[in-house]
């Protein structure tokens, strides 16, 4: 289930289309000014480094630093972010003259952040002023120590402020003292720090801000979009010999213009990956260097990382998505998943995606010894940094943001941090229901799609946090075509129609609707051009199912034999547990989670589907956590998520159904309407008589031919095979005395309604 939300302000701007009009005013473009800086980002629109307070004071600290031969040292982080906030520092460094070199903690051994065994190593090494880069703003003890051992500490971050704040000589951040844009990352800072030491807006190192930008997921807006436009725009004929490296062995061909995905999907991960599986000196020497072959032989150095890095990951995945389904997402709130040895410079990737797939504010822990170590990511808006905030005492190192968060924590602690979590989200919701929300920014008629309005729509690039792709609802199209493509079939192709148009669409990781997706549906849908054999066409990447008619007919014969089929696999249970409470009313829906309407016919599921057209289609092939209120056509009883109610529409199937119900989902309620004609008349197909059974007996001796596609003759054969008569196959089997009406699955075939 995915909840659409339109973000949509309506209105309407001087000299723009009605079509774009909405788009700029959600995005907080309501003025001629506005517009024009939001459209025709220029170096005008840059603000003023020295807005930022302590900015002269670290300029000065700098000059005096250089000018007196003194040991810099810039301290960053391991991410993309912190690599290229330490290069755009050391390149300002170097262009003064100064004696300077980067210290980047290792992931594994150090954790993110400053740290005591770090600073005494600094001073040792006789490094007289310390400068931070995306990092820092937590860290009151080491700064504290740091300055004890003699060293001035400059300061330049962009996390979360705590209270009170560390005792740095300068503190540079974008939330300090009413900076205009105060969500620079911090890469963003370092370079405004830059600027301040040159005297100019524009420097060599501005790609690196701008990919660092993008990376980061920092709001594309205000001066950041200025910032990550004109350094995309620059990056294809950058100086950086590095990032040209990193390009090639992204697929990404020198002189084209680099988009924001672009950036963040290709570039940033691959630099990413050498701090998470590896040493973050790889990709730090690579954007550095001012040697080709270098820079050639570690781009493909980075590339192999960010190839293993892949791999891994989706090991670390399927085995977190096995612990996920197995959580009770109708009470919790968060998810909480620990993995023994998981390496832990993936485990934030894959926390992401698991936090992406279900709306939940999700943290993968990696176990050591006694140690958790992790990585969080937020969903649905929930104030991550807030609700870990709650539990920091059971922290031994923490920080982050909003949207992504670091963390340690003794492994003891984990149950308690669990639960804790989980309030303290909830408490948030004050509650709302969490679940994956789509935004929208107007409708569309499929006819509308046309390469002339992408081209209007890249009038919005870069795209990305804050600025994100338009994507639009189309109502009432139809799917004629659906097949799953890509490995494993994870992916779905479509052929759309609606009037006389007809267009492409493609809907990652939706493999699994390929069988079921057809006719009228909706869709919300971000436009896209697709070039094959030199020809460019519009398409259609779909974002999310707003509306969809499921396929719930079958023939009539096939619904009996799978019917058939589940009476034989229930005949195995031998006991009682009872009968479920009548109904004599189909009851509503009682809020968006726990309620399950089990259907065992497609007349049924339809109906109800139709009725209350909120409710999410079950597909019964993976349990769902969260278990949203659904429709089920239930082949086969299998776990289908922690439900707390479960309706029967089609009535008792029989005795046998109600026990295995109670062995999967002991805390349900199951309530049960009369049995339907649908089903009466699917069990009256497989029905025989012992007079039937003896005359086909017959007719097999004989060698007569059958068709085991008809439901009574496969009911036959079944009963003939459970009592020994013949094999899976209809072979006879030597003739013993046995009793068929004494069978378990002739009697529940045969059996009257309870």
């Amino acid at each position: 289930m995915r909840r659409l939300v339109s973000r949509a302000v309506p209105g309407s701007l001087e000299g723009v289309s009605p079509l774009l009009a909405p788009l700029l005013l959600a995005r907080g473009v309501d003025t001629p000014d506005k517009l024009h800086a939001f459209l025709y980002p220029s170096a005008q629109d840059l603000y003023d480094p020295f807005l930022m307070p302590d900015m002269e004071k670290t300029c000065r600290m700098i000059r005096e630093a250089v000018g007196h031969g003194e040991s810099i040292v810039i301290y960053g982080d391991y991410d993309c972010d912190g690599v290229c906030a330490s290069v755009i520092m050391l390149e300002a460094l170097k262009s003064l003259g100064a004696h300077a070199e980067v210290y980047i903690p290792s992931r594994k051994e150090e954790g993110y952040g400053l740290n005591t065994a770090a600073m005494r190593l600094l001073a040792e090494r006789k490094h007289r002023l310390m400068i931070t880069v995306d990092c820092g703003i937590t860290a009151v003890e080491e700064i504290a120590l740091a300055k004890s051992l003699g060293m001035n500490v400059i300061l330049t971050d962009h996390h979360t402020l705590p209270d009170p704040l560390p005792a740095a000589d300068a503190i540079l951040h974008p939330q300090l003292g009413g900076y205009p844009c105060g969500n620079l990352c911090g890469a963003g800072t370092a370079y405004k720090l830059a600027c301040a030491l040159s005297g100019k807006q524009i420097l060599p190192t501005l790609p690196l801000c701008a990919l660092a930008t993008v990376a980061d997921m920092v709001p594309l807006l205000d001066e950041n979009r200025t910032l990550a436009a004109l350094g995309l725009a620059a990056m294809s004929d950058t100086s950086i010999i590095g990032l040209r490296a990193l390009m090639r062995v992204s697929g990404i061909r020198g002189g084209e213009a680099v988009t924001g995905q672009q950036a963040g999907f290709q570039l940033a991960p691959r630099i990413n990956a050498c701090g998470r599986m590896e040493t973050a000196q790889i990709a730090l020497e690579l954007l550095s260097t001012k040697d080709p072959a270098r820079a050639a032989e570690l781009a493909d150095a980075a590339d192999g990382l960010n190839a293993r890095r892949k791999s891994l990951e989706n090991q670390i995945q399927e085995q977190a998505n096995a612990q996920a389904s197995a959580l009770d997402l109708c009470t919790e709130r968060a998810i909480v998943i620990e993995g023994e040895g998981w390496e832990g410079g993936v485990v934030g990737l894959a926390a992401g995606r698991l936090a992406e797939r279900y709306g939940y504010p999700t943290v993968i822990l990696s176990r050591d010894g006694d140690v958790c170590v992790g990585s969080a990511r937020s969903a649905c808006g929930v104030d991550l940094y807030q609700a870990l905030s709650a539990c920091s005492d059971l922290f031994t190192r923490f920080g982050g943001h909003k949207q992504a968060a670091g963390l340690t924590l003794p492994a003891e602690n984990v149950p308690e941090f669990r639960h804790r979590l989980s309030d303290a989200v909830a408490r948030q919701l004050e509650g709302r229901t969490l679940m994956p929300e789509t935004a929208y920014d107007g409708e569309l008629r499929l006819s509308d799609i046309t390469l002339d309005l992408i081209d209007s729509l890249c009038m919005l690039e870069p795209f990305g946090t804050g600025n994100p792709a338009p994507v639009f609802l189309l109502r009432d199209v139809e799917a004629l075509t659906a097949r799953a493509v890509g490995s494993e079939g994870a992916h779905l192709k479509l052929t759309l129609s609606q009037g006389t148009c007809m267009l492409d669409a493609i809907a990652f990781r939706m493999g699994m609707l390929a069988s079921s997706l057809r006719g009228i549906c909706s869709l919300a849908v971000t436009p896209v051009t697709n070039t094959f054999n030199g020809h460019t066409s519009p398409e259609c990447r779909v974002e999310a199912i707003a509306s969809m008619q499921r396929c719930f007919s079958r023939p009539a014969s096939d619904e009996a034999t799978v019917i058939l089929q589940e009476l034989a696999r229930l005949c195995r249970i031998n006991y009682f547990s009872g009968l479920p409470a009548q109904l004599e009313m189909l009851p509503e829906p009682q809020g968006d989670q726990g309620t399950l309407y089990l259907c065992r016919t497609a007349a049924s599921a339809a109906r109800i589907a139709a009725a209350y057209p909120q409710l999410d289609i079950l597909d019964g092939t993976q349990a769902d956590p969260r278990a949203y209120s659904a429709v089920w056509l239930c082949d086969a009883l299998a776990f289908p998520g922690p439900y707390r109610r479960v309706i029967l529409c089609d009535g008792l199937l029989c005795p046998q159904e109600y026990a295995r119900l109670r062995e999967l989902l002991p805390q349900a309620e199951v309530l049960a309407l009369p049995r339907s004609a649908e089903l009466n008349s699917a069990l009256m197909l497989m029905r025989f008589s012992i007079e039937e059974l003896r005359a086909f007996y017959v007719t097999l001796r004989k060698g007569v031919s059958f068709d085991r596609k008809d439901p009574r003759t496969d009911a036959m054969l079944r009963v003939l095979c459970r009592v020994g008569l013949t094999d899976d196959a209809g072979h006879l089997q030597p003739a013993q005395p046995c009793d068929p009406a004494a069978d378990p699955l002739f009697q529940l075939i045969q059996g009257s309604e309870p």
